[in-house]
């Protein structure tokens, strides 16, 4: 065994191999395709937006679109000018 390499895989406990654990968590390359129309993106990302500013309304009583307080647990109060 002078000149021979020797080759040593890891095996977990399943008996998959190291390559095959790591292989699988790796996202495989999507095809490029044509991007979606502006105008779909711009719907999708109208909602996203329209969702996140219900929630935090919602969540604190504070209208983010109108940038004003609303009843609710919280009392705002304005500091500054």
């Amino acid at each position: 065994m002078a000149g021979a390499a020797a080759t040593v895989t890891a095996v977990s406990s399943c008996g998959r191999r190291e390559r095959d654990i790591v292989d699988a968590g790796m996202p495989k390359k999507a095809k490029r395709g044509r991007p979606p129309p502006p105008e779909e993106v711009e719907a999708f990302l109208a909602a996203a937006e329209s969702s996140l500013a219900r929630r935090f309304a919602a969540k604190y009583n504070y209208d983010v679109v109108k940038d004003a307080p609303m009843d609710g647990r919280y009392e705002w109060v304005r500091v500054g000018p």
